[in-house]
């Protein structure tokens, strides 16, 4: 066994460790496992910087140092080649793994009040467009028109509930995926959300209440009592407002796999799967319709037809801009009714 001393690890490096493991040991609530996995990354990167490739000399004498311009600028130059990957990868990071560096250092640095002049980001891509009016109002039609023939498999009077949700307050599949049958009114007029919490936020957002469509009141008067039929066999009450519809098998961490049964809560990857499966069915269909009719053309009096995306973001920001240019019209009147001090 070898008797070796370890040479001392740099002062620098040092209080970059003590800084991040306070950091890391906050409750999610203040700092969330995104930020926390990234400023491991950050602590990791740091110390292949300095102890493989050097950086500037007074980089090993303190953190203040270790985070100045000079030595911040050959840290990065070292990650945009890929050599201070912690993953075994050898190309160089990308635009959105400098990013990510970068908000990490300013979050030490805010943390330990170290000065920290944030260098030049790399350009964030350019948001997804977002979802026409006509494909949505197409949307809604496609599916609103099977729910009301009483034809619709429950796949579908599910959806339209929740998409009429969104249409009417922009939810998130995060936001939808939290959502209680409680913060429903009784009379369904209004629902109460909350929206995930961004960023470095110190409190989470305020509870908003929305008032609802008759569309969305009516999708809703469907899908409720399919969604008591689905919960009423469980051994323990379901307070989710969104839940499956079918069994769910899923693989324990020892292998072996269990079969859920239907009835329990959607969680956001389920919540984005719906609108994924709602999405392809709208764009096959309006294929074939088109198909049989002729594909309209640009400068008709029909619009041009363009396939639904099949992720609820670029559909949710396309409400957003409307209910914010709304908004706007009506001279900065909120629509929303925010109500603070209340739990969700």
């Amino acid at each position: 066994m070898s008797t070796a001393v370890q040479p001392p690890a740099a002062p620098s490096l040092a209080a970059l460790s003590r800084a991040v493991d306070e950091l890391c040991a906050l409750p999610t609530d203040q700092m969330g496992a995104s930020r926390k996995k990234h400023l491991r990354a950050l602590q990791g990167a740091f110390e292949r910087a300095l102890t493989k490739h050097g950086l500037v000399p007074d980089a090993y004498d303190d953190l203040a140092s270790l985070l100045s311009p000079e030595s911040v600028d050959e840290f990065l130059g070292l990650a945009a080649r890929g050599l201070i990957r912690g993953d075994g990868k050898t190309g160089p990071e990308s635009d959105a793994q400098i990013r990510a560096r970068i908000r990490a250092m300013e979050i030490v640095a805010e943390h330990t009040r170290t000065p920290f002049i944030r260098p030049e980001m790399p350009p964030a891509p350019a948001p997804a467009p977002v979802v026409p009016p006509v494909t949505r109002a197409l949307l809604l039609e496609h599916f609103k028109g099977q729910v009301e023939r009483s034809i619709s498999e429950p796949f579908r009077v599910r959806f339209l509930a929740m998409y009429g949700i969104v249409l009417d307050t922009a939810a998130s599949s995060g936001t939808l995926a939290g959502q209680y049958v409680a913060h429903l009114a009784r009379d369904l007029s209004t629902v109460r959300i909350q929206r995930p919490r961004q960023g470095r936020m110190a409190e989470p957002p305020p509870i908003e209440e929305w008032e609802l469509s008759s569309a969305t009141r009516d999708a809703l008067n469907a899908y409720l009592p399919l969604r008591d039929k689905l919960t009423k066999p469980l051994q323990h009450p379901v307070k989710h407002l969104w839940v499956s519809l079918e069994h769910n098998t899923r693989r324990l961490p020892g292998g072996e796999t269990v079969q859920d049964p239907p009835g329990l809560p959607l969680r956001p990857r389920g919540v984005q799967r719906v609108f994924l499966r709602a999405a392809e069915a709208l764009n096959d269909e309006m294929e074939k319709l088109l198909k049989e009719r002729g594909a309209p053309q640009t400068g008709t009096e029909v619009p041009e037809w363009s396939p639904m995306p099949t992720r609820l973001e670029p559909l949710r920001r396309a409400v957003e801009d409307e209910l914010r240019q709304r908004e706007e019209a009506r001279g900065g009147v909120q629509q929303v009714i925010v109500l603070r001090g209340r739990s969700a």
